[in-house]
Order: structure tokens, then sequence, then C-alpha cells
């Protein structure tokens, strides 16, 4: 069974890159950066919607994923897409309207089928990955990412891809979003997220937003706005003798 923890060992680190909603200028900067270190390539969610050149990322993302040096971990986004591509029926946003658009129907069935395979390459791709210590998920941690018996069923589904939520709408359509998950996460364990570039103060972030519960566990907030008016951020995760730990934080703007 493939084992992609042990997989990131051989490469000389890992980069965890946040939201890219097709901007493929910087998600191409992420990917030379991650080439020339000889980093594995890690994705936290959102691939599309707002940016202008969708099919270019899902096409190099696709390739790297394809040839084994790249991961990820599903957003809602995507979700959505993979649904639509298994036939379901979907409501598009404004946001995923414009990316069928800008893809065309010349390339849809390509875009489409690139898009559903990164998000089932076996091993590669899942609703969150752990390293160790270190759990990656799209919107936000479950308690049962922790228990062994863990059954992930919708709970744990609906937060991994759009966070804690209450069901309501804010003025700006956004979901209203609660963060006790944060929490929840153990004592000496770390969740890094994408998906909310306003977390807990209702600010935008320019840089992550680290934050340690009562028990010790932390929460990482990496999204700072890639494809909406800001930039993408990125973790380097190393893997030392105590097992993989975040190293720094690298951006691209």
């Amino acid at each position: 069974m493939f084992d992609l923890a042990e997989h990131v060992k051989t490469y000389d680190g890992m980069l965890v890159f946040g939201d890219v909603h097709s901007d493929y200028k910087l998600f191409s900067a992420a990917l030379n950066y991650a080439t020339k270190q000889n980093f594995f390539f890690m994705g936290l969610g959102d691939l599309t919607d707002r940016g202008d050149e969708p099919f270019k990322v899902i096409k190099a993302m696709h390739q790297r994923m394809y040839d084994g040096h790249a991961g990820f971990v599903i957003g809602n986004h995507d979700e959505k897409f993979h649904r639509h591509a298994k036939g379901a029926k979907v409501r598009f946003s404004h946001d995923s309207k414009d990316t069928i658009d800008r893809v065309g129907s010349k390339r849809m069935d390509e875009f489409l089928r690139m898009f559903s395979e990164i998000q089932t390459f076996p091993g590669q791709a899942a609703l969150f990955h752990k390293f160790d210590d270190i759990t990656l998920v799209h919107g936000a941690s479950h308690p049962d990412i922790w228990d062994p018996k863990g059954k992930f069923g919708d709970s744990f589904r609906s937060r991994a891809l759009y966070g804690e939520v209450t069901g309501e709408k804010r003025e700006d359509g956004y979901p209203v979003r609660l963060y006790n998950w944060i929490e929840e996460i153990p004592m000496g364990k770390t969740v890094m997220v994408g998906h909310d570039r306003k977390p807990i103060h209702d600010v935008a972030i320019t840089e992550p937003l680290v934050v340690t519960n009562a028990n010790g566990g932390k929460a990482i907030f990496i999204d700072t706005g890639c494809g909406k008016g800001g930039f993408l951020t990125a973790a380097v995760i190393l893997h030392g003798k105590k097992g993989f730990y975040v190293d720094r934080y690298e951006t691209f703007k």
C-alpha cells in the first residue's frame, strides 16, 4: 500500500501551498521553487475559480501528480467540479461559471478528466493527509482525524471541505464560520488549513496566522488571497529525527 509520508521522505522537503484559485503565474512560481529545491509539491485545495487560467493550473498540477511529485488535499471548489464530472447536479457560483467559460467547451472534457484524476490519485489525494503530528486539510479538522476508529462521516466531510459553519450566510454572501474546532486539536498536534482568508478576526491575513489552543494544539491558516487580489503563501515542511516539522514560510507575489 502506498504510504505518502514515506514517499515524501525521499525528497529534501515538502512545499505545502494554499488556495491558488486559477492564478497560474503564482502557482507556477511555487512549482518552479519546489522543483529547484527538490520539494514534494502539496496543494491545500481550491485550485480553480476566480483567476483567469484554470486550465493551465489543472494541467500542470495533473502532470506533477501523474509523475508522482505532488499530492493534494481536496477543497470545496475542487469537489464541486468532481461531482459535476460524475454527472451530479451542481449549482455553480458566478466564479465557477467564469471558470467554465474560460476553459471553453472544446477543452472541458479534458479539464474535467484531469481535475477528477487530481482528486482520485490513489494515496496522493484525500480530504486530509497526516505527516506525523502535522495534519493538512482544506477547511477545518474534526476529532475523527485522531480517533483510530474514526468513521469519517458527513460531519467530518463537511468540516474538511467547508470549515466549521452554522448554515447561515453573512451579508457578503459568505457562510458564518465557527472556530470551536481549534480547541479540539490535541496537545502537540498541528493542523494546517487554507480556505479561510479572514480567519477568526474577519481580517484578511497577509502572513500565516498561527493559533495555539489551551491544550497546546495548533492551527495554522495560510490562505493569503491568491487569485482574489492577494498572493500565494506556502509552508516548507522538513523531516528530522523527531519527524515532520514546519521549517519556514515562502511567499509568491
